[in-house]
């Protein structure tokens, strides 16, 4: 809810990367070009005064709103330089943004400069300040959100090439304190957060007459993608730190984080959907009342990737999903309260999943559906997958696995399944040793354990000391076998 009000305020900066420079940059063009590029917004920039000076102009009491409508964000003063070097600096006073209700956004600087520059498509942008920090006071009824947010150290550089835009942004610094109450879905927390040396950038690939302000609905930007529309963008971070507290009475939380330095990223085309993120480790601990305890968790790098087909095509496109978790390791205060007597082996979890393979699906339009409700024109078909990499390490025991599977889809139009057609091999190590702590630990009996060694020898053949081994088949027609034995 609060976050959607804080969103009408985008188009302040949306605005500001629309025009165009026809000449040399002076005071009065780049003035005129951003009042046209806010007209063709659907906005309005009103001025109490102006006063001309040297190769500068003063605004006083800037109005930014749409047509006819209260305005949105107030700056007190806007003084506008031409520099030696050919640009045009904006120096703004105190900025304030309205949201609809009883909601504002103050954004407080230090030494913060708007430069505008000639670019090969139109005007570039570049940003720096000693310090940024916005300030959100949201409120309705019961609710409200408070937030803080400070940036040290910002650079950045918005670019207009013809075809493409770029975006560079950093700081050394970004730190956050938000307050939140909305007991009509149970938020009831706070939290602070800490990053360093946050690094942003971007590119836009714009098809000419697509206009980014017209953007307003799934299906414009699914229109706009096919049309060639694609977004690419980087994060990267230093260390971050933080601490949450959620007093929910369903699920109060009481949390603190480290994460090491990490990148993620996200590439958006006709091509593919692809996401992915990336950090060097983690350190977590709980704490009462979420567990009766604190309990502390260290991991190893965390990686989590994403890729899908985006738009539907004559061919089958790729996908994959990859996971890796190195060497996650809970304290024995963790341990204790599930296996005191120290029986199971705490050595660290380890996972590896690598997945992937064909599918023949529109991520674009399945958008489009979701927020209209209607179905969508095309369903997702699954034609393969590959298991390139299984790899799971955890109380002492080891799952291993490879495979590859294709996909009878014929029975998906009349309701039924897809049927896989392939092989998949699969290799478990110290799986008896697991059942028997867990026997020792009383999580299962005797009998429990008597049926779970069954089911291994069922399905895997001896290859080792505590080793099993299985190939599992599926044949066309839906069979399914196990080493050779048909089990559906």
């Amino acid at each position: 809810m609060f976050r959607s009000k804080v969103l009408m305020a985008a188009p302040v900066m949306a605005f500001l990367m629309c025009g165009t420079a026809q000449a040399a940059l002076t005071v009065d063009q780049v003035w005129a070009d951003l009042q046209a590029a806010a007209v063709s917004g659907g906005l309005k920039i009103t001025v109490a005064t102006e006063v001309a000076g040297n190769r500068e102009l003063t605004l006083n009491g800037v109005s930014i709103g749409a047509e006819g409508e209260p305005a949105f964000a107030t700056i007190s003063e806007v003084a506008i330089v031409e520099q030696e070097d050919g640009s045009v600096a904006f120096f703004p006073a105190e900025i304030k943004l309205q949201g609809a209700g009883a909601g504002t956004v103050t954004v407080d600087h230090e030494e913060l400069s708007i430069s505008a520059f000639e670019d090969a498509g139109g005007l570039g942008y570049g940003i720096d300040a000693d310090s940024l920090k916005l300030l959100v006071n949201m409120a309705d009824g019961d609710s409200f959100f408070d937030g803080v947010f400070d940036l040290v150290s910002v650079g950045g550089r918005y670019t207009r090439g013809r075809e493409t835009l770029g975006l560079e942004l950093s700081a050394e610094q970004v730190a956050y304190t938000i307050k939140q109450k909305d007991p009509s879905i149970g938020i009831d927390s706070s939290q602070v957060s800490d990053t360093a040396d946050v690094v942003l950038t971007g590119e836009i690939t714009l098809p000419e007459g697509i206009d980014l302000m017209s953007l307003q609905s799934s299906a414009a930007f699914a229109d706009a993608v096919r049309a060639g529309l694609g977004l690419s963008l980087e994060a990267t971070q230093g260390v971050s730190k933080g601490d949450l507290v959620d007093n929910n009475p369903m699920m109060p939380m009481s949390v603190e984080f480290l994460a090491e330095p990490g990148v993620s990223s996200i590439t958006i085309n006709a091509d593919t959907f692809d996401i992915s993120t990336s950090v060097d480790g983690m350190t977590v601990a709980i704490r009462p009342p979420m567990l009766p305890m604190p309990v502390n968790a260290t991991t190893g790098t965390f990686a989590l990737g994403l890729a899908m087909p985006m738009v539907a095509a004559t061919e089958a496109g790729d996908y994959g999903f990859d996971l890796k978790l190195e060497g996650l390791v809970l304290d024995d205060a963790a341990w204790g309260m599930f296996d005191p007597a120290s029986v199971l082996d705490r050595g660290p979890l380890d996972v590896a999943l690598e997945l992937g393979g064909k599918a023949s699906v529109d991520m674009l339009d399945l958008m489009v559906s979701g927020e209209t409700g209607a179905p969508p024109t095309t369903m997702p078909e699954l034609q393969s997958l590959d298991i390139r990499t299984m790899a799971i390490k955890a109380l002492g025991a080891a799952v291993t696995g490879t495979g590859a599977f294709t996909f009878d889809n014929s029975m998906v139009a009349m309701g039924g399944p897809p049927l896989p057609i392939g092989t998949a091999d699969v290799r478990l190590e110290g799986g008896n040793k697991v059942v028997d702590a867990l026997i020792k630990l009383g999580v299962i009996t005797d009998e429990d354990a008597m049926g779970a060694r069954m089911m291994m020898a069922m399905f895997g053949q001896p290859a080792g000391d505590d080793v099993l081994t299985s190939k599992i088949e599926a044949r066309e027609g839906g069979s399914i076998f196990v080493n050779g034995q048909q089990i559906q």
